[in-house]
């Protein structure tokens, strides 16, 4: 699959407007739906252009004929309830691992977290998104975020990562798309051994449903740096308990849910009853406090 050359454009007056009252958004769930409803589109006028997009921590070259690139231009974020958690967990000086970088986001929200002292190295293997991180990253030259050309698995080989149009975000190696390309993949522990990574503090993964051979490719490292939280999205059904969450509650962690909400954003622990409904989970390290 090959990709065109990544153009910027200008703003015109109706998406610069709409980027400015879509900062107003207040509620904590939704701002992928609310960015690309029929009216936003029409108010917006639906241009196929790549923008620059001011979020948390900088700024991102992004499509707006994308899902997630929409979210970011006209809201400033995807998922706010990621970036609560982020705010919660992250601390200056922290190694952190955004999993699934997708536009960079996440990754620009964790370096304003960390400081100059801390890392984010994001992982991303989709060459459509890794050239318009490169952009966003050069822009944003200040901040300790390495990029890692690559998916991670729970062994080193080459696979097909299916992509779909509209919304490069949800790019896999379990669905089949319109198209696909061929991507290096490697195990989080051997890949951290070779580039000398020895402490993680905070993770965010989101893999499309690979979240679980992510987690068995880097059980040793996550067993032996012990991050304070990870973040992670998991669709499977919660009976029985998915592999993922598995792995992780045998390593010790607790484990909460992260439901949507609207006006609050609150922790659920897991076995706490009439709490299923959810698709972001958080788990914790024993000794941590949790955040109010």
């Amino acid at each position: 699959m090959e990709f065109e050359e990544i153009i910027e454009s200008q703003p015109n007056l109706r998406e610069n407007v709409l980027a400015k009252l879509g900062r107003l958004y207040p509620l904590k769930s939704g701002c992928g739906t609310f960015a690309n409803t029929k009216l936003m589109r029409f108010l917006s006028g639906n241009r196929n252009v790549n923008l620059w997009a001011g979020v948390r921590g900088g700024k991102a070259l992004v499509p707006i004929d994308d899902l997630v690139g929409r979210s970011m231009y006209f809201v400033g974020d995807l998922d706010p309830k990621t970036s609560w958690v982020v705010d919660r967990f992250v601390r200056p000086g922290d190694v952190t691992l955004d999993v699934g970088a997708n536009l960079g986001l996440v990754s620009l929200h964790l370096a304003s977290k960390v400081g100059s002292k801390g890392q984010v190295h994001a992982f991303e293997p989709n060459p459509g998104m890794i050239a318009y991180l490169k952009r966003t990253l050069s822009a944003n030259s200040h901040h300790p975020i390495t990029l890692h050309e690559m998916g991670l698995g729970n062994e080193e080989t080459t696979l097909p990562l299916g992509i779909p149009m509209g919304n490069l975000g949800r790019a896999s190696f379990l669905t089949r798309f319109e198209a696909s390309v061929d991507v290096p993949v490697r195990r989080l522990t051997d890949y951290a051994s070779e580039i000398g990574l020895s402490r993680i503090d905070f993770i965010k993964l989101d893999v499309e449903g690979f979240e679980t051979e992510v987690l068995r490719g880097g059980l040793d490292l996550i067993r032996e740096t012990r991050p304070r939280a990870i973040l992670l999205e998991e669709h499977a059904p919660l009976d029985p308990l998915p592999p993922s969450l598995q792995l992780l509650k045998g390593l010790g962690y607790r484990l909460f849910l992260l439901p949507r909400t609207f006006l609050t954003v609150k922790l659920i622990p897991f076995d706490e009853p009439g709490h299923r409904k959810s698709h972001d989970y958080v788990a914790v390290q024993p000794e941590v406090r949790l955040p109010a």
